[in-house]
């Protein structure tokens, strides 16, 4: 739901987008306001479902073993059973309705491969409850930029966090606020949470350890990007010239309206999300992106509903 938000709170969310464990006093320095001010706006932005979630954002990589697939079938309106299944998933990601051949796309990510022998049996069976008799699972390769981070160059080797800073992660993977409780959660309650629990002194650790290592990549917040400006969503594929895939995708990451990007398995390899303010917008976005001429291709689809996947 949109809502009629000011200037000032715009940039507030803008900047909790970068980082939102900072502190209040840093954040309003950012919007040249008060901390108090920003304290009961970020209240009034819980309490109007503008701010939805708390994201903690992790390299893949590093989490994941680039477990990520893409889901795209094709359904129709009315079998809502499906989206609301998909939902229900603990391993969704993001969950759209698009354009094109198919009509849900939904990114999935696995910490090991029986979740995705798991993963797979579930969506056999969301499928079976819909008309749809196939659908289509796309392999994430690399993941250069997601939720608005760049990640750095993807390591050949990378080192998986262990079970243990697992579960610190799971914890701080994304929180609900509530109006009684509208911030972060802090490192006290983050490790009463755990099992085992863990001291305030050893979350900080833990934390600054994974942040260093590049695991958390980064703090952010889920919210409705059309109070930002920015109602459209389209879903674009890139196809490189042969050998220059690496550095297409370096190029691309720097563009703002780039929230995310994926290499695939697929002959378009790169697969980004793209953020603009309208259809001219967008346009105007895909004739910056040939100027550069690695690029042979592009094929796109628009976001036509963009599901919050709830907090588990």
């Amino acid at each position: 739901m949109v809502q009629n938000i000011t200037d000032s709170e715009q940039k507030l969310l803008k900047a909790l987008l970068k980082n939102s464990r900072s502190s209040l006093a840093i954040l309003g320095e950012s919007v040249g306001k008060s901390r108090n001010w920003v304290a009961r706006t970020i209240r009034k932005l819980v309490r109007n479902r503008v701010l939805l979630a708390y994201v903690t954002v992790f390299n893949p990589a590093q989490v994941y073993a680039e477990r990520n697939t893409m889901l795209l079938i094709k359904t129709n309106p009315r079998e809502l059973d499906v989206s609301q299944g998909l939902l229900e998933m603990a391993e969704l990601e993001s969950l759209n309705g698009i354009t094109g051949e198919h009509s849900l796309l939904g990114l999935f990510r696995f910490r090991g491969s029986g979740t995705f022998e798991q993963f797979l049996d579930e969506v056999d069976q969301v499928v079976a409850k819909s008309k749809a008799d196939k659908y289509q699972l796309v392999q994430v390769l690399t993941t250069y930029k997601t939720h608005g981070f760049t990640l750095k160059t993807p390591s050949l080797k990378p080192q998986l966090v262990s079970t243990k800073d697992w579960e610190l992660m799971r914890t701080i993977y994304r929180q609900a606020p509530t109006e009684d409780n509208p911030f972060p959660l802090p490192q006290n309650e983050i490790g009463k949470r755990m099992k085992p629990c863990l001291s305030q002194p050893a979350v900080s650790k833990s934390m600054r350890r994974l942040e260093a290592r590049g695991a958390i990549v980064g703090y952010s917040v889920d919210i409705n990007f059309s109070n930002l400006g920015y109602p459209i969503k389209f879903f674009l594929q890139i196809k490189p010239k042969p050998g220059t895939i690496a550095q297409t995708a370096r190029t691309v990451c720097t563009m703002e309206e780039v929230w995310d990007l994926y290499r695939t398995s697929e002959d378009y390899s790169l697969f980004a999300t793209v953020r603009t303010d309208s259809v001219d917008g967008y346009n105007r976005f895909l004739r910056r992106l040939y100027a550069n001429e690695d690029i042979l291709d592009t094929q796109s689809q628009i976001s036509l509903e963009e599901w919050f996947v709830p907090v588990l």
